[in-house]
């Protein structure tokens, strides 16, 4: 028995006791998966590509498996995983498996069943993720291959991942803009970015890459210019979210992982090509920002979504949340009066008091909705910049 068969065994066997459990209705995900096999290694090809295509179903069923494995001379010698989040599975089946050419493709069928652990509503409201271009703590590592516009397209990637999987967000993507902001700065305890960053782009968070490693190991290369042996190369990002009206960090995670650098040494690869994105470099990067792109939603996932309000005539009110954050019309949103108070470092603060206004939805855009006050006797302690929250 392979590999790929113990894997799916032990799987089927560590959900049949959920599937016993848990008699509710559950449903059939495919999903497929490709990759490229590198020295005619197949098991290693299979491997890959099974695990991009549980990673697209992680992204977009919502469910969740991590494996840990540890192979000796090629054997694997134990192998756990665990299941969980907002739905689970019951079941994994390989359908189909075909080489071609250098390329081994599959595609497994996966059961699920709704998590009945799950305590969010469905069809949560989505928050506005603002991503500046990355940034990156040597450049002279963008030398090797000479990658131009990586940092742009490391940020555009991050902003597609989003856009494409998150059910807590969608980005608002600033590749070409670079926000100067010291790492010194941003690495002190109780550093806040500045809220007009999330006002000027009616951001609810602020999602700042930094790349701290794209090194690459030296090797001996030939007369030819062809590495004798293809190096490995380091991609190492820090990751850090930032609520857009606090400022306060709410979330960071350091992302690490390496592949042999397939290209000439002298060789110039755009970052937005085809042929980098196909690379086992770059393939490696895809399935690290799709696991950010989990971690961002678990980060979000029951956070209640505080809009604003950006303008007020009478007693009607508009705010910074429209169809693609999930309003509608006559929805209804308590305001919360938003007070700034120095601190000790002679910094605002802001903090919020509860107040009796209450609007509802007239009119729905893209990003930002027209809502009217209900409770007449409220208008005049609504200000702008006040907080909107769901009820």
């Amino acid at each position: 028995m392979n590999i790929l068969k113990k894997n799916l065994l032990i799987i089927s066997s560590l959900v049949l006791a959920i599937l016993q459990a848990n008699q509710v209705h559950a449903e059939w995900v495919e999903a497929s998966g490709e990759a490229i096999i590198t020295n005619g290694n197949i098991a290693q090809a299979r491997e890959e590509a099974i695990n991009q295509a549980v990673s697209y179903a992680t992204l977009s069923t919502g469910i969740q498996i991590s494996s840990e494995q540890q192979t000796i001379n090629g054997n694997l010698t134990q192998n756990s995983f665990a299941i969980n989040r907002y739905a689970q599975a019951i079941s994994i089946q390989l359908v189909n498996e075909r080489i071609q050419g250098n390329k081994i493709y599959v595609s497994l069928r996966l059961d699920l069943n709704d998590d009945p652990t799950q305590q969010c509503p469905a069809g949560q409201l989505k928050a506005a993720i603002l991503i500046p271009q990355a940034q990156i703590k040597d450049r002279a590592q963008l030398r090797y291959g000479q990658l131009s516009g990586f940092e742009e397209v490391i940020s555009e990637k991050l902003g597609n991942s989003i856009d494409g999987y998150s059910s807590t967000g969608f980005s608002h993507t600033h590749a070409k803009e670079r926000l100067d902001i010291a790492q010194e700065l941003v690495d002190v305890r109780g550093y806040r970015l500045p809220s007009w960053l999330s006002e000027i782009t009616d951001s609810q968070y602020i999602l700042l890459p930094q790349i701290i490693d794209i090194s690459t190991e030296p090797v001996q290369a030939t007369f030819m210019g062809w590495w004798d042996e293809a190096p490995q190369r380091q991609f190492q990002i820090k990751l850090s979210l930032y609520h857009g009206i606090s400022g306060e960090e709410v979330w960071s995670k350091t992302y690490s992982t390496s592949a042999r650098w397939e290209f000439e040494e002298q060789a110039i690869v755009a970052p937005n090509s085809d042929r980098f994105w196909r690379s086992s470099y770059g393939r490696n990067i895809s399935q690290l920002i799709q696991e950010a792109t989990r971690d961002i939603d678990k980060t979000l996932n029951c956070r209640p979504l505080l809009g604003q309000v950006v303008s007020r005539q009478g007693d009607r009110i508009i705010l910074n949340l429209g169809r693609k954050h999930g309003i509608r019309v006559s929805d209804k949103f308590q305001v919360v009066l938003q007070r700034n108070l120095p601190d000790r470092l002679n910094e605002m603060r802001a903090i919020a008091t509860k107040s009796r206004a209450t609007v509802q939805i007239e009119q729905v855009s893209e990003e930002s909705a027209t809502a009217v006050l209900v409770d007449q006797n409220a208008v005049y302690n609504v200000q702008i910049n006040d907080i909107a929250l769901k009820i």
